[in-house]
């Protein structure tokens, strides 16, 4: 049965249609017609709309049943307009947020009295994460983020919050209890099995128990930040108990948008994915 790409060359070719020619009409470069064509990338659905329009075909002429669930797992996540813009506002706000929590410590580091706002394992984190986001943005932005490639930040960012909180708990670190510690550890274990199993699997994989675990760490973030507030002992200045809380609201408002975009991706994937196999 033949591909997306031989169906592109052999229409286009019908109707004696360049590849620049095409290129121009969908706004792209004439090295993306090429590559849609070999078979090593495959451009967004609104696009492939556009596309097919253009030519004067159904997109069933270019995407075949088969083909259809290989296009799913190549192309980006997010097809329409809207939902990309949201995407790329909300990545871009949580790399923000990451930037001002590694300024912050970067900035006052250690203050005159010798209290530390944040752990050298946390900034280690805080920039793990930036170097994460930064480039889900441009992945975002150029329309790479596919399923595989959300599974991978996944696990790096998963996987860094992990070794964080092992870092944290084997050092009996202050300023995190152990339990709330040990929680940490079991629901990034968690999550990177699930992320692994939903977005690196092309199966019909339900995506409810990223919807749970989501709630789940977003509960145990609020509960943790409320937390944080009546924990500063007499000896915590509160100009130094302040710069601590506004950190501690942002890391959960960080993980509120991270855990929001999850969850809006795993469902758009979801329902993209039965639309394939029907």
């Amino acid at each position: 049965m033949a591909e997306f790409g031989e169906n592109l060359k052999r229409v286009r070719e019908e109707k004696g249609i360049t590849q620049q020619t095409l290129a121009e009409q969908l706004y792209v470069t004439r090295q993306a017609i090429s590559r849609w064509e070999g078979g090593s990338r495959y451009p967004d659905l609104m696009t492939a709309k556009k596309m097919a329009q253009y030519l004067g075909v159904s997109l069933d002429d270019l995407l075949s049943d088969d083909d259809m669930k290989l296009y799913v797992e190549k192309s980006a996540i997010m097809d329409s307009l809207v939902a990309k813009r949201l995407q790329i506002a909300m990545i871009a706000l949580t790399l923000m947020c990451t930037l001002i929590h590694v300024s912050f410590y970067m900035i006052e580091n250690l203050l005159p009295d010798g209290i530390m706002i944040s752990s050298p394992t946390e900034l280690t984190k805080s920039v793990l994460m930036a170097m994460i986001l930064g480039y889900a943005l441009y992945a975002a932005i150029t329309d790479k983020l596919t399923p595989k490639v959300t599974m991978y930040l996944a696990v790096i960012f998963f996987g860094a919050g992990l070794w964080s909180a092992v870092i944290c708990l084997f050092h009996a670190d202050d300023a995190f209890p152990l339990h709330t510690l040990a929680i940490a550890c079991v629901l990034d274990i968690f999550f990177l099995a699930v992320c692994i199993r939903f977005f690196g699997s092309s199966k019909k994989t339900k995506p409810m128990l990223i919807y749970v675990l989501a709630g789940i760490y977003l509960a145990n973030g609020l509960i943790n930040y409320i937390a944080s507030l009546f924990s500063y002992g007499p000896e915590i200045p509160m100009d130094v108990g302040s710069d601590i809380a506004m950190l501690n609201l942002i890391g959960f408002l960080n993980g509120s948008l991270l855990l929001g975009l999850l969850v809006v991706m795993a469902y758009v994937l979801s329902r993209k994915r039965k639309l394939a196999i029907r």
